[in-house]
């Protein structure tokens, strides 16, 4: 049924009921006034649309606390595909410090050298002269040493009494295989002229070990040495052959050179370079055996 319009200000098609007039204004019910054109009564269904939005902020800052504060795992949440979901970074344990420990200190021990490179070879000036000259003549070239001069003799006493006998030498040097010691033997030599005294060990300490006499292509200073048999450098084969024809004389050939050997019962006793071992030969060089092999 249509209502009544009521002070102009609500429509013919309003649902609000009116009630009755009252008679009297004692008879006025204890209620708001009714709503006008001006101020339009609450409608339920407009209070409740204001309040979703409200709700929907509410509930996502509840759930931001959730997460805030661990209650809510998204892990278990399906992933749609092509969405990235931040992980986040794996939880270690702080390393240990590792402490290394220093490398020791190794002092490395002073380098061996042998004397040869740390002990000097006395200047042939320096060499000292020893007890009584020999002459020349008596300076025998034998088997067992010169003249009186035996091998085996301590090096300073046996270079010592040649020095007295031949003055200084010419020249001092190292020596090897080369003057008849064995390959690992040190050794020394003083020569005068053609003649070489081998040492071995060093002037100090060392003993007399053997000689070489070599024919000199141009002498400042002549040696007339000879054996105890009188044979001297220059001499022939033959005549080498002649004196000592009671011996044995073996002819070889070492290094592309022509040696004697001259030997006996007892085994070698000299040997020496030769021109040729024809009869026309001459004897270039008188040597006592190697050491190494004596």
């Amino acid at each position: 049924m249509a209502g009544a319009a009521v002070g102009g200000g609500v429509s013919a098609t309003s649902e609000i009921p009116i009630p009755p007039a009252p008679t009297a204004a004692s008879d006025l019910p204890d209620t708001a006034p009714l709503p006008t054109k001006e101020d339009p009564p609450d409608d339920p269904n407009r209070t409740f649309v204001w309040l979703i939005p409200a709700l929907v902020g509410t509930a996502a800052l509840v759930v931001l606390a959730l997460f805030g504060f661990g209650i809510l795992d998204d892990s278990s949440a399906p992933v749609a595909q092509g969405t990235t979901v931040p992980t986040a970074p794996p939880t270690t344990a702080a390393a240990a410090p590792i402490t290394v420990a220093p490398a020791p200190t190794t002092v490395a021990p002073a380098p061996t050298t042998t004397s040869t490179t740390t002990t000097t070879i006395p200047d042939a000036s320096s060499l000292a002269a020893v007890g009584d000259p020999v002459a020349v003549p008596s300076l025998k070239l034998r088997a067992g040493g010169i003249g009186p001069i035996d091998f085996g003799t301590p090096a300073d006493e046996a270079i010592g009494r040649l020095v007295a006998s031949l003055g200084q030498p010419d020249e001092t040097g190292a020596a090897g295989e080369e003057l008849g010691l064995c390959a690992d033997e040190e050794g020394r030599f003083a020569r005068w002229a053609g003649f070489t005294a081998v040492v071995s060990g060093l002037f100090d300490g060392g003993t007399f070990a053997g000689y070489r006499f070599d024919e000199q292509a141009v002498p400042t200073f002549h040696l007339d040495l000879a054996t105890p048999s009188g044979v001297r450098l220059g001499d022939t084969v033959s005549f080498l052959n002649k004196t000592y024809a009671s011996y044995q004389i073996d002819y070889v050939t070492a290094g592309g050179t022509d040696v004697f050997h001259l030997s006996d019962a007892d085994g070698l006793l000299l040997w020496g370079p030769v021109s040729s071992t024809e009869d026309s030969g001459r004897i270039e060089g008188i040597y006592s055996p190697d050491s190494c092999s004596s």
